[in-house]
């Protein structure tokens, strides 16, 4: 069996940047054991697996990393609608539903420039935060930094859960956040291991690229020590996040930011929340996306 293939370079405009991603539009004939199968082989971040529905613009989205199934990933929804875009399945101003773990997804369609073009995805998600975090001292060690670094100005560590927890933490630069480096020892020792969250999102003010207003990175037990995965998955709870700062007035509030660096694929994630005094958050997500490789997949029969 011979399967159309994709790659894709998505929170970047540019070839060999941001978060790369593969995508399969046409997988229906995979089963999950197969479509783990072909993540693992190719190893990269993620590998995503589209099918069609019966209903026009409509399509099932599966996520694998070369690990597991995840339910949902921010960057794997932008590079499955470039595929569809460049492949001519869907065109400009088409909105798509992509039927994913957590639910739909709507993703609209911005002009393509060649191989590359803008998407913008849109999800209503209900957060829960809690503000019971492991001490400083704990947040320190675990993060292998000083506990001077910790928090920036009004910034407080939160617990936020947008379907998948994540510990949010606010570091007080660049350096700190890129010198951070997960300590297993320390998280068995503490009392993070009693959270739902696997995943901590490091952030900061400071940031290489101008049009950024954040800096991001996610470490975890699962996480290599150097790695610097794609935040996509993440952003539904920073916007959470933010939204639960004190004095945030209600209304639309836009924010970039930023992943990795110029010399080690940055990624750029756009994103717009709209905040209501009560009742859901509604995100907007977008960035640019490159179709770098096409190719096929053989399959033994």
């Amino acid at each position: 069996m011979d399967l159309s293939l994709y790659t894709v370079d998505v929170f970047t405009g540019q070839p060999f940047g941001g978060a790369q991603i593969a995508v399969f539009p046409r997988a229906e004939a995979l089963d999950t054991a197969q479509m783990q199968r072909i993540a693992a082989e190719l190893n990269l971040p993620d590998s995503v697996f589209l099918g069609a529905t019966d209903q026009p613009h409509r399509y099932r989205l599966r996520t694998f990393t070369p690990r597991e199934e995840v339910d949902f990933a921010g960057h794997a929804v932008l590079a499955a609608a470039h595929v569809l875009a460049i492949s001519g399945q869907a065109s400009l101003g088409t909105v798509l539903e992509l039927l994913h773990g957590f639910g739909p997804v709507q993703v609209r369609l911005g002009p393509l420039q060649g191989r590359s073009g803008f998407v913008q995805f849109s999800r209503t998600v209900f957060p829960v935060t809690d503000r019971f975090v492991p001490a400083a001292d704990e947040l320190a060690g675990i993060l292998s930094v000083e506990r001077r670094l910790l928090g920036e100005r009004d910034l407080q560590p939160l617990l936020v859960a947008c379907e998948r927890p994540y510990l949010i933490l606010p570091l007080r630069s660049l350096e700190a956040v890129t010198q951070a480096r997960f300590n297993a020892a320390a998280w068995a020792g503490s009392h993070a291991p009693s959270m739902l969250a696997q995943e901590l999102l490091l952030f900061c003010r400071q940031t290489e690229s101008p049009q950024a207003n954040f800096h991001a990175r996610l470490i975890g037990p699962d996480i290599g020590v150097r790695d610097d995965p794609p935040v996509g998955a993440a952003l539904p709870a920073f916007a959470a996040y933010l939204a639960a700062q004190p004095g945030l007035r209600a209304g639309t509030h836009t924010f970039t930011v930023e992943r990795g660096f110029d010399a080690t694929r940055k990624s750029l994630l756009q994103a717009e929340f709209d905040k209501r005094e009560q009742g859901g958050l509604t995100l907007r997500v977008g960035g640019q996306a490159v179709q770098v490789i096409q190719g096929t997949l053989s399959l033994p029969d």
